[in-house]
């Protein structure tokens, strides 16, 4: 009921290109099932660029960018294992890991994607190629030292993985982060070590009396800048050749296995 004059952070160019994700312009999507979440953040000063909420999204619906709570899979090493591995142990990314069977703690298996095992190879490879067992030995070597360190870095880059940090979380194995979350969480990487919490407006004007409320955004240092610039080159590598003419991306995938009632209901394949 007050007039109000909001100045967003949205980039109409950005929020464009989504709509036409969206609405499958660029994407062809295989069936009306898939569902799509995009959140994108300005690795400058942290703003939220633009939001895709989901295919057919309705405005009470759930916001696929935001209001999510999934398992983040493999996007979960260069925060949970090697970024802290890296601070606190070895500023090396050619340091050595044993790709070979083994364990959690609690004798539960883990396996790489493959069910393979590559022997002795590098941090930079193993984070290159997803490798599972490695990112669970980076983890346990920083947790060895100290259990909080891993605690205290994931949550100083906006991640809450519950009540309690388990093994499982050096591949994403929690529930869980969204989108905008894991967007706001990457940037640190970017910004050589520094994490500000996304936002989506600069300032309000209350055109009524002219009053102005600005809201400002704070820079919190959460890593050196040796290890974020070390994290980044590694992810710069896993796209070399693949990206976009006159930028650089650094970037990670992720998956999640699927329950057995899902699989069942939708049809789909192992």
């Amino acid at each position: 009921q007050t007039s109000l004059k909001i100045y967003t952070t949205y980039d109409a160019s950005i929020q464009k290109v989504l709509e036409s994700v969206e609405n499958g312009d660029i994407y062809e999507f295989p069936d009306d099932v898939v569902q799509e979440g995009i959140a994108v953040t300005s690795t400058e000063d942290g703003s939220i660029a633009a939001l895709s909420g989901g295919r057919n999204y309705q405005a009470l619906g759930l916001n696929h960018a935001t209001d999510i709570n999934y398992q983040p899979g493999s996007t979960a090493k260069p925060l949970f294992d090697y970024a802290m591995y890296i601070e606190n142990i070895s500023q090396s990314s050619y340091d050595m890991f044993l790709d070979e069977a083994t364990s959690y703690s609690n004798g539960a298996s883990i396996s790489n994607y493959d069910n393979r095992y590559k022997g002795l190879i590098t941090m930079r490879y193993a984070l290159s190629d997803s490798r599972n067992i490695p990112a669970l030995l980076a983890f346990k070597a920083v947790a060895k030292k100290d259990p909080d360190i891993i605690k205290n870095f994931v949550h100083s880059v906006g991640i809450d993985y519950g009540d309690d940090l388990f093994e499982s979380a050096a591949i994403g194995g929690f529930n869980g982060v969204s989108p905008l979350e894991l967007s706001a969480a990457y940037a640190t990487f970017g910004r050589g070590g520094y994490y500000i919490e996304p936002y989506a407006y600069t300032k309000v004007i209350d055109v009524t009396n002219n009053k102005e409320y600005t809201n400002s955004y704070t820079k919190t240092k959460v890593m050196k800048e040796s290890t974020a610039y070390l994290i980044t080159n590694i992810l710069i590598g896993v796209y070399d050749g693949k990206g976009v003419s006159g930028t650089d991306i650094a970037g990670k995938t992720g998956t999640q296995n699927l329950s057995s009632a899902t699989k069942d209901k939708y049809n789909l394949p192992t």
